[in-house]
Parts: C-alpha cells; sequence; structure tokens
C-alpha cells in the first residue's frame, strides 16, 4: 500500500468538523467591512492592530490577500458552506487559541510566503487573543 492511501484511524472528514459557528459569524461580518475598505499591507496592519485592537479582525481580513498573493473568498454571514480561505482562518485561530505553535506554523507556512510568516502570525495571534470565542453568539 502505498504512503499516501494511509490515514490515522482518527483523521475526520472535512465536513464531520465543526466549525466555531461565533468565530465564523465575526469572520463573516468583518469580511463584509473590508470588501469595501482598502487593502493593507501585512506591516501596515500590524502597526493598526497596535494602534487599535478592536479591530483585529477587520485588520486581519485586510492583510490576507497580500499575504495569499490572491484574493480571498469569504461567504455571507448564514451560508451553509466554508470556503477554503474561511477554514483556513478558523483553523489558524483555534491553533493560535490553544497555544498549538506547530499547527499554527504548518497553515502559515503553507500558505504565506516567508517574509511575511512573521508578521501573519502576530495578526493570527492578536485576533485569537481579542476576539473571544463566543464574541458574536446570539442568546436564543
Amino acid at each position: 500500500m502505498k504512503a499516501s492511501h494511509i490515514q490515522p484511524l482518527y483523521a475526520l472528514e472535512p465536513d464531520q468538523v465543526e466549525p466555531d459557528r461565533a468565530t465564523l459569524a465575526a469572520l463573516r461580518i468583518a469580511a463584509c467591512g473590508c470588501r469595501a475598505s482598502a487593502r493593507l499591507g501585512v506591516e501596515q496592519a500590524c502597526a493598526l492592530i497596535d494602534a487599535s485592537p478592536e479591530k483585529a479582525l477587520h485588520t486581519l481580513l485586510g492583510a490576507l490577500p497580500e499575504a495569499f498573493g490572491r484574493p480571498t473568498r469569504f461567504y455571507r454571514p448564514g451560508e451553509a458552506e466554508l470556503s477554503f480561505d474561511e477554514r483556513w482562518v478558523l483553523a489558524a485561530v483555534d491553533a493560535a487559541r490553544r497555544s498549538d505553535d506547530d499547527s499554527l506554523y504548518f497553515l502559515i507556512a503553507r500558505r504565506v510566503p516567508a517574509c511575511l510568516r512573521r508578521w501573519v502570525a502576530f495578526l493570527v495571534r492578536r485576533v485569537a487573543t481579542i476576539v473571544p470565542c463566543n464574541a458574536f453568539a446570539t442568546d436564543s
């Protein structure tokens, strides 16, 4: 059997992993605001977060197109499907919240050029500490 066909018994299918809905809602609301605003350079975004920490998520999303080298895709609030970019941000923020530096480094290293990795890690960690897990949870 080829190594590429071996999968751990504990591996979950992508549709079996339930995303953090509160963080996803916050992510999509911030992405709506980013569509109309100017794109930020990654270094500029880091300086802006220091000056205005309450805008951490908006700042991260504004810097991701430069970090990824392409436009990002975020769906409107309420959509059931997740884009690859949404999954990436949720996974990176989750890794930062758990202080799982290996996973965070892996995620960033796969998509961000080496010269921007430190900055993107800083932005993700700021979002993880500033935006609580239940920041946008609604009381039902």
